[in-house]
């Protein structure tokens, strides 16, 4: 599973692969507590791990094997689990509300998200529409805040905003530093990928202060460090942070005064770095 960064209540949540551990510090990156996920097929117990959410206390998990969604609390306490029969290949979910939740499409169809359940029913999707906006071809980078979707791409460069209630798409425009796509893609006799001189574009995002913050993929450029902010509302660019570290970002989360990441050093240890305003 990548490394996920979250702010909870009390601090940051986020996934340590190396042992299979959820770990929950304070806002001054100190352990508050941390679990092993357990391995399995049983009821609470995880195989196949993909991006994990977290909102209002709960911690949600896919299986992609299992087809499943299964809760934790932050304490490590399994709460109830679900499947998921109808959407194969789940990637990674967001919570609306104890009641709903917001499923990427894996693969090239005209719904991007599939809205669903607590019992793991679609009850609806957000769908493309080419004739008013640019369509992506591959999975973005997601997040919600109150009743809206936010998208990045991470191979096109443009940024979302859609309606979660109704998919009414709010905005759709291109990042600062917008880039061809032309020479990304290549295509092979069972699907598509990217060449190996791909421009890559959102590797994190976060929404606070009534601002959207995109990190850039660095792209082989050792001085783009980079963390993008837009306007909430209307997605036109606002201006810039430049990290003094950020050696290769994975996740990023936003407070009020603060830009936390989990970043990976050429020794493949992942860091949590903490920045100020």
């Amino acid at each position: 599973m990548p490394a996920v960064l979250y702010r909870t209540e009390k601090g940051l949540v986020f996934f340590d692969r190396s042992n299979r551990t959820i770990v929950n510090t304070d806002t001054d990156l100190k352990i508050i507590n941390k679990f092993e996920l357990p391995e399995g097929r049983g009821p609470g117990e995880l195989g196949s791990l993909r991006r994990f959410d977290y909102k209002e206390g709960k911690l949600l998990f896919i299986d992609n094997g299992l087809n499943k969604i299964t809760h934790y609390s932050l304490k490590g306490d399994f709460i109830n689990e679900f499947k998921v029969s109808e959407i194969p290949n789940m990637e990674a979910v967001k919570m609306i509300s104890k009641q709903k939740y917001l499923i990427p499409s894996t693969f090239l169809t005209d719904s991007l998200y599939h809205l669903i359940d607590s019992e793991g029913n679609i009850i609806n999707r957000i769908q493309s529409s080419e004739e008013v906006e640019n369509p992506m071809m591959f999975t973005a980078q997601s997040t919600v805040s109150g009743k809206h979707l936010y998208v990045a791409g991470y191979s096109e460069p443009l940024i979302k905003k859609y309606d979660i209630e109704n998919g009414a798409l709010i905005f759709s425009k291109e990042i600062v530093d917008s880039y061809e796509t032309t020479d990304s893609y290549m295509s092979f006799s069972n699907g598509a990928g990217f060449t190996k001189d791909a421009t890559y574009g959102s590797i994190a995002i976060a929404v606070e202060n009534e601002l959207f913050y995109s990190a850039r993929y660095h792209n082989g450029e050792s001085e783009y460090k980079f963390v993008d902010v837009y306007d909430e509302d209307s997605g036109e660019y606002a201006f810039s942070y430049v990290l003094k570290n950020n050696i290769n970002m994975e996740s990023l989360a936003v407070s009020s005064s603060h830009i936390y990441t989990i970043e990976t050093n050429s020794e493949g240890e992942n860091l949590l770095t903490k920045y100020v305003f």
